[in-house]
Formats: C-alpha cells, sequence, structure tokens
C-alpha cells in the first residue's frame, strides 16, 4: 500500500488520463455562448476554480481571455502552468480565495462546487464570486441534485499507459438526508511487477437545486438554470436533477 499523500501527488500527472472522455472543447464552446447570452461586463476576464490540470484554462487563453485559476493542489497547479504559462495560478480552496482583479466570467465545473463541504462553505464559495466578479459578469457551475444521486459502482476506468496499468473508480454515496455527500476513490497502479493501492474517502455537499437558487438570490445573484448539456443551451425543464446555473452579478 502506498503512502496516500505520495500517491495523491503523484495522481497530478495521470489526471488527464482518467478524464480522457471529457470534452473539453465543448465546454469551452458552452462558456462562450453562455458569455454571449448572459454576461452584460463585455470584458475578457476569465477564472476557472478547482482548475485541475488547465484544460479550460488552456482554451479559454486560445479564445481571446485573460485567464486564471484557482485549485487546492500544487501537484495539479504545476500540470495547468505547464499547459498554459499564461494563467494567473493560485493556491487556495474554494471557500476562501480571494484576486486583487475581478473577473468578468468565473466557472466551476464537473460538479466541483460539490466539494466545498459542508454547506456553508459552499455558501461561501458563492460569496467569494459574487466578490470577485465585475458588474454584469456571470458565475458559471454544474450542480446536482442529492435526490437525484445514484447510489451506485460510480465511474470505472482501467488504462494502459506505457508500462504501467492503471484501474481508477469513483463513486458518490448519498446517505438519504442531510447535506452529506461520501466520494469513494480507489486507484490501483501496477508497474514493473509492483502494484500500489491508494483507497480514499472525501465528504462532499449533497444539496438541492431549489436551495442553491435561494441562497445565490440572497447573496445578491440573478439566477438562471440551464439543462447540464454543453452541446446546447437550454432552460432547465425543472425535473432533472443534474443543471448548469449561470449567476450574474447586477
Amino acid at each position: 500500500m502506498a503512502n496516500s499523500n505520495q500517491l495523491y501527488a503523484q495522481l497530478a500527472s495521470y489526471y488527464d488520463h482518467f478524464c480522457h472522455h471529457i470534452d473539453y472543447d465543448e465546454q469551452s464552446a458552452f462558456i462562450q455562448r453562455a458569455m454571449q447570452c448572459f454576461m452584460l461586463s463585455g470584458g475578457a476576464q476569465y477564472l476557472d476554480l478547482a482548475c485541475g490540470s488547465g484544460q479550460l484554462l488552456a482554451l479559454m487563453h486560445a479564445r481571446g481571455h485573460t485567464v486564471s485559476g484557482l485549485d487546492n493542489s500544487k501537484e495539479m497547479l504545476s500540470q495547468a502552468h505547464q499547459r498554459c504559462p499564461e494563467a494567473d495560478l493560485k493556491l487556495c480552496d474554494l471557500a476562501q480565495f480571494q484576486f486583487p482583479t475581478s473577473f468578468d466570467v468565473i466557472t466551476c465545473l464537473l460538479y466541483s462546487m460539490h466539494y466545498s463541504h459542508p454547506l456553508k462553505n459552499m455558501f461561501s464559495a458563492m460569496e467569494c464570486a459574487f466578490q470577485a466578479l465585475k458588474s454584469g459578469g456571470i458565475y458559471l457551475f454544474d450542480l446536482v441534485d442529492k435526490k437525484g444521486i445514484a447510489n451506485d459502482n460510480g465511474i470505472m476506468n482501467r488504462l494502459d499507459i506505457g508500462s504501467e496499468l492503471l484501474s481508477f473508480q469513483s463513486r458518490w454515496w448519498y446517505r438519504g438526508e442531510g447535506d452529506v455527500l461520501d466520494l469513494y476513490l480507489s486507484i490501483i497502479r501496477e508497474a514493473k511487477g509492483q502494484t500500489d493501492r491508494w483507497d480514499d474517502h472525501h465528504l462532499m455537499t449533497a444539496v438541492s437545486i431549489p436551495v442553491v437558487v435561494e441562497q445565490l438570490k440572497s447573496i445578491g445573484f440573478e439566477v438562471f438554470v440551464l439543462e447540464r448539456d454543453f452541446s446546447s443551451l437550454r432552460e432547465w425543464n425543472g425535473l432533472s436533477d443534474n443543471v448548469l446555473v449561470v449567476a450574474r452579478k447586477p
């Protein structure tokens, strides 16, 4: 069994392999459309929260934006710097971030808002975003309603990377009440006859869509809820459990 801290640091270099199924080009195009539809500030200052290895930063920079990124992993930020050296990067928690500049658009995708736990920390992250936005700027993030969380085996990947074989499993578990969402991770790395295994458990935040909308409004945002479909921009039908939230600062 590998030391969990060491293996977690090493995972940054494998992150893009685990996320190979994510269409970042589609996401960046969606962000651009959302800016055109909802943003009133008219600028090009972009901040990605939980930016990971910097995929969106590089794509948004290529679209002409001045980009900044935030993550709580220095190893991920190192990957982001290699991918997008033009980005202003900051090591910080979502619930307490501050930047000296203001932004036209802030994103937090791949359900990363749920990592802010407990619920008060998620609300603090929303308040930080409000303070960091220019007037007319937008905060865009995705969310799953707690009643729609499937307690199943989650995502399973098995990847052959040169001389290494990686197995990755990630799953959520909602206890049925309260705001605790359990995240279970399991990673196995096989290389040169040696097997390293890392198992971890994180507490995330389970929340309902109406609660998030009301909290955003109480902070001062104008709120628009969309279907979580990066291929199109559609108003939420009120039935699906996966949404994209656009919160605009007046």
